[in-house]
């Protein structure tokens, strides 16, 4: 499982925002391809998956943030997390 594909980037402009959002649609189109080829080794390499969106208010920015945290997978962090937080 690789973090940065679930990354969310917001950078401040002088007239708005510039917003990064993970593309889960195309994740699942690139995995879904790489099932069908022959390398099953290893985790297949997907690239940029990630749509660019402009935004004029920090209104519009949460919209678009919490629009794309709310299709983010929670089953793998959630996973993650009690593997972590167990007592050694």
């Amino acid at each position: 499982m690789s973090y940065d594909r679930y990354r969310v980037s917001v950078e401040v402009l002088e007239n708005g925002f510039s917003v990064e959002l993970p593309d889960f649609e195309e994740m699942d189109k690139k995995k879904a391809d790489a099932k069908k080829s022959k390398n099953t080794m290893c985790e297949p390499y997907l690239g940029d998956c990630t749509k660019k969106y402009a935004a004029k208010s920090v209104a519009e920015v949460l919209k678009l943030v919490k629009g794309s945290l709310e299709k983010m997978p929670e089953a793998e962090y959630d996973v993650a997390f009690k593997e972590a937080a167990k007592d050694t």
